[in-house]
């Protein structure tokens, strides 16, 4: 129900959902400040070959090119948000919408979120860069969100194509799975769950 209405008001009553947003942004961060605080040294944790950290405003530049270059089928299933400088801007200020890189040394490898809201829920994404296909990027990613959720306690769901095999091979590596619904453009509606044994590390 909540991804619907986020939907319906995102798409067709935007001034309302900019003030909804502004809402939840103040309020999860007074309510998480302690946990948020923490999620840097988790992203160190889980670096090693990759460097992973949150965005920050000066790489608005660099990641509105990180998407300009990837080719156009790779966001037939991913379109969480606009990808251009200043909505990328707007996404990084907001303290509910968690964005994170992963870094092979001065290069974006990959971008990866948690959007989250004051109901104990949030919502999660992730792309590979195309060039880094097939080097575990997207299951480091996932244990990171993993990771950061571990402190912030939320509930996490998000959706995923029933053409898109990749990405619930991906997502079943790092979580169990719980198909919620079949959305109306034939998506799956997902809770993502822990693993029965969880894994200690992100690598």
């Amino acid at each position: 129900m909540l991804y619907k209405l986020a939907h319906i008001l995102r798409d067709r009553f935007g001034f309302l959902w900019n003030l909804v947003e502004w809402g939840n942004a103040l309020v999860f961060a007074s309510t998480h400040r302690v946990a948020l605080k923490k999620i840097p040294a988790i992203l160190n944790e889980c670096s090693g070959t990759y460097t992973l950290r949150l965005a920050e405003l000066t790489d608005a530049a660099a990641l509105a090119t990180f998407f300009a270059e990837q080719p156009e089928d790779a966001f037939t299933f991913f379109k969480p948000h606009a990808f251009d400088e200043n909505s990328l801007k707007k996404i990084i200020r907001n303290k509910a919408f968690l964005t994170f890189l992963v870094l092979d040394k001065e290069k974006i490898g990959g971008y990866f979120f948690l959007r989250c809201f004051v109901n104990g829920k949030c919502f999660k994404g992730y792309i590979v860069d195309h060039s880094y296909k097939g080097r575990g990027l997207a299951k480091l990613e996932g244990m990171a969100l993993n990771k950061v959720n571990e402190i912030l306690r939320l509930r996490m769901f998000g959706s995923i194509s029933p053409h898109n095999p990749a990405s619930m091979a991906a997502a079943k590596a790092v979580n169990e799975i719980r198909i919620i619904e079949t959305l109306e453009n034939g998506d799956y509606y997902i809770e993502f769950l822990p693993k029965s044994v969880a894994e200690e590390r992100c690598v």
